[in-house]
């Protein structure tokens, strides 16, 4: 019988999401230049698929499980999700105060970006229908993914037997006809491309349960690490699929990995290195990184210009940035990292864990 969790997968949570953090962590660090891949927010939809696929695939569906199904997974992100639209709201209220009575002018005015309108969206979980990212901007794929659950739920439940069709069927017209939306984070385009992604996880996942392992030796090992080499070159240093608009490739490559990590041997030394209890760890919270980065970088940026006096910069667009050299952009990052590290640990531990494990 396969195991249904596999802790490899946890440090490919991880990197994705230190990945999407350097996007927002925006100082001009070798982080934010080299480290940021916004695409990988389509490698959480195609592992979503896997996990989903792995941990599910036996379920007898009708009505009664489905409700349970769906009820877990939406308290597995709802409350953080909550938690932090609570922290955004708290925010623009003071950024008003602080513009009514002081002058001080953020680069969002209050109210604005952050209106009323958008405000529903995310109360009721449908933010990635906002023509804007607003509030927690990353949030929007947090709906997107809710939305992948139900649709799993009702295909599964309607023909278990014939489920992979769709997907297969899914797969190829994405590829003919929907290539154009693929990483689109708003609306319906953002709910076609995390399908395709979420898919191509199911289809690996079944061919995973088939057993269908062609390498056993260590001479697997070894190609599975250059491919891990190629895909971090590719995703941090030439993103030639990207410019040559062929990016919705990475989701199937992402499937690849995902895959090929499930047959790792551990007692490979490569395995021990990059597959280490502290990356298993920030696997576990990565939920908390991703939602916490964008509070923990506004926080700390802030800290920087009001408290501390950092010189500012107007950019061309109007908005206000850090002037800071190429060593303090890189310390001021990392320890932004380590902050919301440790910020992610605290929200993992009493609210993530506290709600999910309730359902």
């Amino acid at each position: 019988m396969k195991k249904t969790y596999l802790e490899q997968l946890d440090v490919f949570r991880a990197l994705a999401a230190l990945s999407v953090c350097a996007v927002h962590f925006s100082y001009n660090s070798i982080f934010h230049i080299y480290f940021k891949q916004a695409l990988f927010v389509q490698f959480f939809f195609t592992l979503s698929g896997f996990v989903i696929y792995l941990n599910y695939h036996n379920y007898n569906f009708n009505f009664y499980t489905i409700q349970k199904f769906l009820i877990k997974r939406f308290f597995r992100l709802y409350p953080l999700h909550l938690f932090f639209l609570l922290i955004f709201i708290l925010i623009e209220f003071i950024k008003y105060f602080l513009q009514s009575n002081y002058g001080v002018i953020a680069n969002n005015k209050p109210f604005v970006l952050n209106d009323i309108n958008n405000l529903f969206l995310h109360l009721f979980f449908l933010q990635h229908y906002a023509d804007k990212y607003a509030f927690n901007g990353p949030a929007w794929s947090i709906s997107v993914e809710m939305f992948l659950y139900i649709t799993f739920s009702i295909l599964i439940f309607l023909n278990k037997k014939i489920f992979l069709f769709i997907p297969i069927f899914y797969i190829i017209f994405f590829l003919l006809f929907l290539t154009n939306t693929y990483g689109a984070g708003y609306s319906n385009q953002a709910f076609f491309s995390g399908l395709y992604s979420f898919f191509i996880g199911c289809i690996f996942c079944f061919i995973y349960l088939k057993d269908k392992n062609f390498f056993k030796s260590k001479f697997y090992n070894f190609t599975y690490y250059v491919m891990i080499l190629l895909f971090l070159a590719e995703m941090f240093g030439y993103k030639l699929l990207f410019k040559l608009n062929y990016s919705f490739l990475y989701s199937i490559f992402f499937g690849l990995l995902i895959y090929f990590s499930c047959f790792l041997n551990k007692d490979f030394l490569i395995y021990k290195i990059l597959f280490n209890n502290f990356f298993i760890f920030l696997g576990k919270i990565s939920y908390s990184i991703y939602l916490s980065h964008v509070f923990i970088f506004f926080m700390f940026n802030n800290f920087l210009r009001f408290v501390i006096k950092r010189q500012d910069v107007v950019n061309l667009d109007g908005k206000v940035s850090l002037e800071l050299n190429v060593f303090e952009a890189n310390l001021f990052t990392l320890f932004v990292y380590i902050l919301t590290i440790f910020f992610s640990s605290l929200t993992y531990k009493y609210i993530e864990n506290k709600f999910y494990k309730k359902k």
